[in-house]
């Protein structure tokens, strides 16, 4: 089971690329070699990047559900939107595409500083300046939702 975990600053280069962290990869060592999935996140402006036995789990989950269903049918087409292999290059590079970017709010004329994050089985990548502003000022009160979330899991148990 992977337990990919920490923050680390990255810069991209004029191409869109960033060196992926060492110790990312190291964590990543068993799976990197299978490849890896960027796609936008579904409740805030970031990228989630997904090894691909992770990715893999979630097409399964995709592939339950009713194509024929109208809300099915949207979520999938609304999900899979943008979602793209990635694979990093010689020298450990990643090249995110420039739509992804864009969306996560990255203006590579404005600013080219990011922050991969390690999240268990997936990582987000944050424009460095649209996370300062999320993580100092949430739009919710944490200890509420720790509270919820426990309460779902007594629920779920």
């Amino acid at each position: 089971m992977l337990k990919l975990l920490g923050e680390y600053p990255c810069k991209l280069d004029n191409k869109g690329r960033f060196l992926f962290p060492a110790r990312m990869r190291k964590s990543l060592e068993e799976v990197i070699h299978l490849g890896l999935v960027i796609n936008r996140d579904i409740y805030t402006r970031c990228l989630v990047i997904y090894p691909q036995p992770t990715w893999d789990k979630i097409s399964a989950d995709l592939e339950r559900m009713n194509p024929h269903n109208r809300k099915h049918a949207e979520f999938i087409r609304f999900f899979l939107n943008g979602a793209t292999e990635l694979e990093l290059d010689s020298v450990g590079r990643m090249n995110i595409p420039t739509h992804l970017l864009d969306y996560a709010e990255v203006d590579l004329k404005k600013n080219n500083e990011l922050v991969l994050c390690g999240l268990g089985q997936k990582m987000e990548l944050w424009n460095k300046e649209t996370r300062d502003k999320k993580f100092s000022t949430p739009d919710f009160d944490f200890m509420q939702l720790a509270e919820e979330v426990q309460n779902d899991l007594k629920k779920d148990n």
